[in-house]
This record gives structure tokens, C-alpha cells and sequence, in this order.
């Protein structure tokens, strides 16, 4: 998924602000994080995605003009079980091997209020492309206390896909209520640009 996730993301600018800030940004996959949520018969079971990559380019005063582009890794999966892993990475679930990626890539980004922006674009899980639309915050950059010359910035996003209209799993283990059909995604972003 060149996707994000946020997925996907956030935008916060402080009243007065006039600078202007460099659309292209940096991501920091070590501090940012592709994580999930999905009931199992009746508690949630997480876990995240541990490669992933993306391109940014982002200028909070021409939103229009901005695309994200993501892709993660399926192998990368982590659920802090080696079994469910393996499992989730097989024919019943994501087919890693057939489909070692996801992808997301925006189409649209417009303001709504204050630091929230509206996000559309295509996510690609397997052989399926479906648009996506969300929300994300947009949290506005500062000097990096450890990169000289750099400002951070920070995206989040939370949205919720139906997996089977992504081919992820073919209804058996739901309609056994083993697994549940919908899948709870949130995407914190920090990332770089010049300052």
C-alpha cells in the first residue's frame, strides 16, 4: 500500500503563522507507525506493520497541490505471534508471496477546519483498488532537537477497512466468528524538511 496510512495523517498551524513551509518531507519510518486492530471471537487483537515507505509532499497553505504516496511491506507484519503472523501472511489472509505489497496514493487533499484536511486516494490491497477517504492532522514543524538544520512535522490518520472487500480472507473464519470483518487502521506520521 503506497500508502501512507494515516495511513494517512494531520495538520495543525497556530494562529499567526506566516512562514512558509517546504512541501517535500522526509519520513521517519523509526518514528512512525502503521498499526491495526481486529476482533478475534470477542477481544481486539493488534499489531502493526514494521516496513513500510513513503513520498510527501505536503504545503499546508496549497493543500490542492500536495500527494502521498505509501507502500508497505505485507512480510513486514507483526502481531507479536510468530503462528498468527505466518497465518496472516498465507493464502487465507494477505498471500505475502503473490503480494508481498500494499499501496496507497492520494488524489485529492483539501482543508476542512483548522488542522484537519480531507484525504482521498486509491489503496491497493492484493489484486483489489478501492478509493479511500479520510481525515488527517497535520501537526506544523518545529527545529529538530538532533537534526541540525531540519524541522519536524507530524501526520496522523485513523480510518476503518472492510478486509473482504479487499479479498483479505474469504469469509470463512468471520462467518465462524473467529475474525472479524473490519479492520481498524491508525497512522502516525513524523517526518523532515529543510527549515
Amino acid at each position: 500500500m503506497k500508502v501512507l496510512k494515516s495511513s494517512l495523517i494531520v495538520l495543525f498551524i497556530s494562529l499567526g503563522l506566516s512562514g512558509a513551509w517546504a512541501a517535500q518531507w522526509q519520513l521517519d519510518p523509526d518514528h512512525s507507525e502503521i498499526r491495526f486492530k481486529v476482533n478475534h471471537i470477542l477481544t481486539p487483537v493488534s499489531g502493526h506493520f514494521t516496513q513500510f515507505k513513503g513520498e510527501m509532499n505536503f504545503d499546508p497553505a496549497s493543500p490542492g497541490s500536495g500527494r502521498f504516496a505509501f507502500s508497505v511491506s505485507v512480510k513486514s507484519v507483526d502481531t507479536n505471534n510468530g503462528k498468527r503472523d505466518n497465518h496472516l501472511k498465507s493464502k487465507d489472509f494477505f498471500n505475502a508471496d503473490k503480494y508481498p505489497e500494499m499501496q496507497f496514493v492520494s488524489s485529492k487533499i483539501s482543508h476542512l477546519r483548522d488542522d484537519i484536511y480531507a484525504l482521498e486516494g486509491q489503496l491497493t490491497i492484493k489484486d483489489v483498488t478501492r478509493t479511500l477517504k479520510t481525515e488527517f492532522r497535520f501537526f506544523a514543524p518545529k527545529p529538530h532537537p538532533f537534526a541540525k538544520g531540519k524541522n519536524v512535522g507530524g501526520f496522523i490518520t485513523k480510518f476503518s477497512i472492510p478486509r473482504l472487500d479487499y479479498n483479505v480472507g474469504n469469509g470463512k473464519f468471520l462467518k465462524m466468528g473467529v475474525v472479524g470483518g473490519t479492520v481498524d487502521v491508525d497512522i502516525a506520521v513524523e517526518a523532515l524538511t529543510p527549515n
